[in-house]
């Protein structure tokens, strides 16, 4: 019926998401019943979402244990992850951002453990075998990857496309009033909005398989960065 946004006696998703906060909050003071209740609303979900990216199972469910263990506070010396969670998306996007963190960080350890990179003057050393520490930075692996990746795709853009988007996204400008300017049909428009955004989007993917291949996110990740994290380049 119309108007009726969930069924009854049902929480909507904006309640769910203040649930969220609230639980992540109660993590942050060491609340174990609250982490449970945060475990079981998202571990199946960031587990399927881990390995959609490329984990196996047994990969994903290392790093969402791990993850899980450090939500708590683990005495004066190590905070909560969640301290780091800054309330600008949903927790769950955040948690399954700072898994694929992990997870990419432990495939690059195993590969330098492998094939330990060359020094500066062409040997190996000790300090190229050994690989650095998980990090828990959001921007040191992942936000980075993703933000160079459209940062690369939009450089490729034709500039007649770009001024498009810009139009149209930024500046509120309607398709309508584009095809006066332009005078082209609101067909011709749309279709020209259409393909720069597929392009993009085809772009930003390829861009990312060259920087890491074991990845394979979802445009959906893309559209979670732009919306919580600054660019600074469009």
């Amino acid at each position: 019926m119309a108007g009726m946004t969930s069924e009854p006696g049902k929480p909507d998703d904006a309640s769910l998401l203040d649930e969220d906060l609230e639980l992540a909050e109660r993590c942050r003071e060491g609340d174990a019943a609250a982490l449970t209740v945060l475990r079981e609303r998202h571990a199946g979900s960031l587990m399927n979402i881990l390995i959609a990216r490329g984990a196996n199972p047994a990969e994903a469910e290392d790093v969402l244990g791990e993850l899980w263990a450090r939500c708590v506070p683990g005495g004066e010396d190590r905070p909560s992850l969640l301290e780091k969670f800054n309330g600008k998306c949903p927790v769950q996007n955040w948690l399954c951002r700072v898994a694929t963190n992990r997870w990419l960080d432990g495939k690059r350890r195993e590969k330098y453990w492998g094939e330990p990179p060359p020094s500066d003057e062409g040997q190996t050393t000790f300090v190229n075998r050994v690989p650095a520490p998980p990090t828990d930075d959001l921007d040191s692996t992942l936000v980075s990857m993703l933000r160079d990746s459209l940062r690369a795709a939009f450089d490729q853009c034709p500039p007649h496309a770009l001024v498009l988007l810009h139009l149209v996204y930024r500046h509120g400008v309607t398709q309508r009033e584009v095809m006066r300017m332009l005078t082209w049909s609101e067909s011709k428009v749309s279709r020209a909005l259409s393909g720069a955004m597929d392009e993009i989007r085809e772009r930003t993917l390829e861009e990312v398989k060259k920087r890491d291949p074991w990845l394979q996110p979802a445009w959906q990740d893309f559209v979670d960065l732009c919306q919580s994290e600054p660019l600074g380049f469009l």
